[in-house]
């Protein structure tokens, strides 16, 4: 492995070529005015990805990865592939894939919040700690609020960066683990997997994307006997770790007990006086971890010590594929047939080539038992979350794949040397072919990417005013108008999505108990807007308001009916039935705000009640 590819300064150097490359396309393609819909853009991509792609095949097959060429181009080639892809298919509208629908939502919500405050608070309710790892949102929000730019709209470039540096921290691990023209192979089939199984969550991307190297290097480390460079993995991979528990929990605790297996699990030959040592490396790297992750969970670990009450519902969702296992291998795709030669090379060498197989088939195993937890789980109505492990196991196959087609090409390469050439133009158009069947254009997240209004005005396939989420300007201007409060101090109850994004307002309930805080006392809420809503009067209602255990609205958004009541819905947990939740309404008769107390007004189909 050439120095020159692992150094600090090389990789500095290729992470400043990935976000600039990313910067300098994602505003050539803004400049665009390519209508929608339309296969216009996806055309350009097509065309401008395979010379990507045939670029960075084209390095790795010449031996050109190692040199100053490679070094500076593969990390602009590698973000230039996600970038070009998602920048033209979204070049007409500033929402990512999903606009403001379903979970981008609350992600949306999230870095809108962080762009608002540098305090690890909740992303909608008043006066409590962050519970969902904040690092990528915090950082995002920070972004936003440094470039001047509304959170709503930096989410979509934020979320393309991310991808394209995702590419740039799978080869720099890789390159800590094969030579670079096997890193750079590696890591542009890992920005091809990305595109089609990750896109919606960048920031669980970013960690699932160098994972299968850094497993390679968490075992040896902690399992081989001698000392050279063990300090430096593993300190590196606790700070790995530490940087998921800030991110992405669930990848933390995954990748946290495959750590403690590269410590457990026997060897022909084992002997009881080795898992000591195994086991206190172990420890350094899940220490580290968890030393990094007080750094986004210290305020909601406090509450908790604090006596706070909890429930968590994040765990109680089971869809179609959590409940199947997920075999990429057998998939009837050219993915699925690299797929099935990683699993083989796997099996086959790991004896021969256990250096690489045995972490990549350990990391394969623990994805699958991660399925086989969901029924255990069940029984105490709570699942394992597998179905987010799926890219994982997808990309440890694939990464192997590619691995095992380098090394059978180059074991048949002297008797055949027009081999090489041939699988060079296999994994071009393989990686190609994968590339341009990741994200279509008639899919349902681009649909609603152009059709979601923006929180400032029309959506980008233009205005709707039979959509109850298209008011949300007006919304806002009705409650500036009807009271001097900031927005970051005002408990809203009900409204759309955009109405939380547009301003920093907090929401008395999240839309959803799965992405609800623990400390929020969810049901509880749900009760209290029911007493709140089967009050006799108004003054029955501000006595209820004043009386209640968390900050009371201030604001009511209401859905207005044709007899003057206004409805607001309430959501709650239904697992294990299909679809997890179940909704009904709460109305609130006009009555209830016929009082001096309330400011009331008509916008559009919502009913405002500010208390004065």
């Amino acid at each position: 492995m050439s120095r020159r590819s692992t150094a600090p300064g090389s990789a500095l150097g290729g992470l400043v070529v990935a976000v600039a490359t990313c910067v300098v396309l994602l505003a050539a393609v803004g400049r665009l005015r390519i209508p929608f819909p339309t296969y216009a853009a996806s055309a350009v991509a097509a065309t401008l990805g395979a010379v990507v792609v045939a670029a960075l095949v084209w390095l790795a097959a010449s031996g050109r990865a190692a040199g100053t060429l490679g070094t500076l181009a593969v990390p602009g080639l590698l973000a230039a592939l996600p970038t070009l892809w998602l920048g033209l298919l979204l070049q007409g509208t500033r929402y990512y894939l999903g606009g403001i629908s379903i979970d981008q939502s609350f992600r949306v919500q999230a870095l809108a919040r962080f762009a608002s405050t540098p305090a690890l608070v909740d992303m909608n309710y008043l006066d409590l700690p962050s519970y969902y790892p904040a690092a990528w949102f915090w950082l995002g929000g920070r972004g936003a609020d440094l470039a001047g730019i509304p959170a709503w709209a930096f989410y979509k470039p934020w979320s393309i960066l991310t991808l394209a540096v995702a590419g740039w921290v799978a080869l720099v691990a890789w390159r800590l683990v094969v030579s670079p023209a096997r890193a750079v192979l590696v890591a542009t089939a890992t920005v091809v997997v990305g595109l089609g199984v990750s896109s919606a969550e960048p920031y669980a991307w970013l960690l699932a994307a160098p994972m299968p190297a850094v497993a390679v290097i968490v075992w040896r480390a902690v399992r081989a006997e001698e000392s050279r460079r063990r300090l430096a993995a593993l300190v590196g991979t606790g700070v790995f770790l530490g940087v998921a528990a800030m991110t992405y929990s669930l990848h933390a605790g995954f990748f946290g007990v495959f750590v403690v297996l590269a410590a457990l699990v026997p060897t022909r030959g084992h002997r009881l006086g080795v898992l000591l040592p195994r086991s206190g490396r172990a420890g350094v790297v899940v220490g580290i971890g968890l030393v990094l992750a007080l750094v986004v969970w210290t305020p909601y670990v406090l509450a908790v010590l604090g006596g706070a009450p909890t429930r968590s519902y994040a765990q109680r969702y089971l869809p179609s594929d959590g409940a199947f296992w997920s075999l990429p291998m057998l998939q009837p795709t050219s993915l699925g047939a690299l797929c099935l030669v990683g699993l083989i090379g796997i099996v086959l060498g790991w004896t021969t080539h256990a250096r690489l197989a045995r972490p990549l088939g350990m990391l394969t195993l623990l994805v699958l038992g991660w399925y086989a937890l969901t029924v255990p789980l069940l029984l105490v109505g709570q699942t394992s979350l597998a179905f987010r492990l799926a890219p994982v196991i997808e990309l440890v196959l694939v990464c192997a794949g590619v691995l095992t087609a380098v090394e059978v090409v180059q074991a048949v390469r002297p008797r055949w040397p027009a081999v090489r050439a041939l699988g060079g133009v296999l994994a071009a158009l393989v990686f190609l072919a994968n590339t341009q069947g990741a994200i279509s254009p008639d899919s349902g997240p681009v649909a609603e990417a152009y059709s979601d209004p923006y929180p400032t005005g029309p959506a980008a396939a233009g205005l709707d005013r039979s959509r109850i989420d298209a008011w949300t300007p007006e919304l806002v201007g009705t409650v500036r108008d009807l009271t001097p409060q900031p927005p970051d101090r005002l408990v809203v109850l009900g409204g759309p999505t955009q109405f939380f994004v547009n301003e920093p307002f907090h929401g008395f309930q999240q839309s959803t108990p799965h992405y609800s805080n623990p400390l929020a006392q969810y049901e509880a809420r749900n009760d209290a807007i029911r007493s709140w809503a089967a009050a006799r009067d108004a003054g029955d209602l501000v006595r209820r308001l004043d009386s209640s255990p968390w900050p009371a609205p201030e604001v009511f958004v209401l859905l207005r009916q044709p007899n003057g009541s206004g409805t607001t819905r309430i959501v709650e947990d239904a697992f294990p039935v299909t679809p997890n939740v179940a909704f009904s309404d709460a109305t609130f008769p006009a009555r209830l705000f016929a009082s001096p107390a309330f400011a009331v007004r008509d916008v559009g189909p919502y009913l405002v009640a500010v208390r004065r």
